[in-house]
Order: structure tokens, then sequence, then C-alpha cells
């Protein structure tokens, strides 16, 4: 086999141009991704095949009562809610790494800028990662209002494909627009919240945390493990307390059981997807005058 010869002073050359080319390419990237959502790839719960999306925990999460944790957003202290009944696992990772809250607060930054169900629809929709067929939307964090609901409602039906999936608390607009969610917009309802009460009145697919495995069976509920009940699964389930918590709690000494039983524990990496497809986003459904509207279709 034939091989050319290059010269050390043309290799050189190549190599320094190679470069040149690599770092306009990875400015150009930076530049395009800066107006972008940032999306997980999977963690040590989840498959790499799922994509995740994450907002600031505690305060996207207008609903939450007995979870309720926040890391602040500067210095990451720690605050619990006044009924916290157990920590939020996610709160504390942000506690714990810089890079994770600012991540996630960029995340809600972009999305409150955006404003309208429709800005925020389509930022969405350019920010999904390209490719993957499963989203779990909020790994941390809530809909934190009426029009952020809709606008990942509006993806769903603009993304048969796609199954938008995930735990809320946010029944109110769960139970509001339930003649609207088409079948890839599964999101169970999250038990330990300010309007409870809806999930059984309105018979709502529900997920109980409990601090051990003899709880759940007690209750007549299996454990999720893999998110597998939540995407697939028309009952109620049980999840298993995850994550440290407060010094002293019943829910510190659950915790240690669990570790110590070798069931307990799981993060969430760092994994990215790169962005390559835009998409033009279809509004079936909106919010007008605090009404549900539906725009007609052109």
């Amino acid at each position: 086999m034939n091989k050319t010869l290059i010269s050390p002073e043309k290799k050189k050359k190549e190599s320094h141009w190679g470069r040149k080319v690599h770092s306009h390419f990875t400015r150009t990237k930076r530049t395009a991704d800066a107006g972008k959502l940032s999306f997980g790839l999977g963690n040590a719960k989840l498959s790499k095949a799922i994509a995740t999306f994450s907002l600031p925990a505690g305060h996207s999460c207008p609903f939450a009562d007995e979870c309720l944790s926040k890391a602040a957003r500067i210095t990451g202290l720690l605050a619990d809610g006044d009924n916290c009944r157990f920590r939020c696992f996610a709160a504390a990772n942000e506690c714990t790494y810089p890079s994770v809250r600012a991540a996630r607060w960029k995340n809600l930054d972009l999305l409150k800028a955006a404003g309208t169900v429709e800005a925020m629809g389509k930022l969405i929709q350019s920010s999904l990662p390209w490719g993957l067929t499963m989203v779990r939307v909020h790994v941390s964090g809530d809909f934190w209002s009426e029009k952020y609901f809709l606008a990942w409602l509006n993806v769903a039906c603009n993304n048969p494909q796609v199954t938008c999936y995930g735990y809320t608390k946010a029944t109110p607009w769960l139970v509001k627009y339930k003649k609207h969610i088409p079948s890839n917009f599964r999101f169970t309802a999250s038990l330990g919240g300010t309007h409870d009460h809806l999930i059984s009145r309105h018979k709502l697919k529900s997920a109980l945390v409990v601090f051990s495995t003899e709880e759940a069976r007690l209750k007549g509920l299996e454990i999720d493990h893999d998110d597998s009940h939540a995407f697939g699964s028309s009952g109620s389930f049980a999840l298993l307390l995850h994550g440290t918590q407060p010094p002293g709690s019943e829910a510190s000494k659950a915790w240690v059981k669990l570790m110590k039983a070798g069931i307990g524990g799981y993060g969430e990496t760092s994994n990215s997807r790169n962005v390559i497809v835009e998409r033009p986003l279809h509004i079936y459904v909106t919010v007008k005058d605090g009404e549900v509207f539906i725009p007609k279709r052109k």
C-alpha cells in the first residue's frame, strides 16, 4: 500500500488549521446554544435513552408542601418548608453542586423571559433533544404557572412520537385540562401537595413517597424503581424515599435504614444532548382571559 509522505512543516500547519476550525465550531455552537434550554440524558435511575429536564427545586413548585425544600440561588443554602415531612432530593442536589443549580436557574430564567404559552412552547420545542422519544419533565421542579403547563401540553400535541412524562403536584391544571391531554402527556399526580383532595375526587393516577418497602406493601402499592410505572402504567404506585434528610427526622432514620439495606440512593448525571433540528410549534390549547381557549387551526 502506497503512503503519502507529509512534511513536518505541513503537518504543523494543518494541525494549527484544524485547531482553528474546531475552536470556531465550538464558539459557534456555544453561541447557538446560549438561548436554548438545557436537557440531560438519563441518570442513575433512568435509561440513557430518556431525556431529562429540570428547574430549580422548590422555587418552581407552587403546590409543594410535604416535600418543599429550596437551595438559595446564590449561596446554595438549603431551607426546608414549614410542613416538610421529607426533604426534596433535588434541592439537596442543588445545594451540593453549584453547576447543577446554575443550569436549572438558567432554564427557569429563559422560560420566564419567553413569557407566553406560544413563546415558551417554541423555546421548549426548539431545545428538545433530537432522536429521543421519551422526556422526563422535571427531574427537579414542577409546573410553576398555568401558561408554562400549557406550553408543555402543546409540545406534546406537536410531537405525538415523544412521550412527555413526570410527576406533578399541579393537580388543578391536570384537572382543568384533562379532556385536552393527549396520550403522550403522562403526568402522575404526586401526593403530599397543597391540592391532594383533587386526586381522589377526580380519580387521578398518583404516586406516594414511602419510607420503606414494608409501608408500600401495607398500602398495596408497587414501588417504581425506574419510572416504568410513571410512563407505562395506568395505576397508582409508590416511590421509595431517597436523598439525605433533615437530621433527627423520621425521614432521616428511614433513609439510614434504606442505605444500610442497600436499596437507597441514585443521582443525576450532567450528560447533555445536542440540538440539531428546528420544528414549528402549533398551538392546540391555551388560556385567554383566564378561560380555556382553542385557537382556530389554519
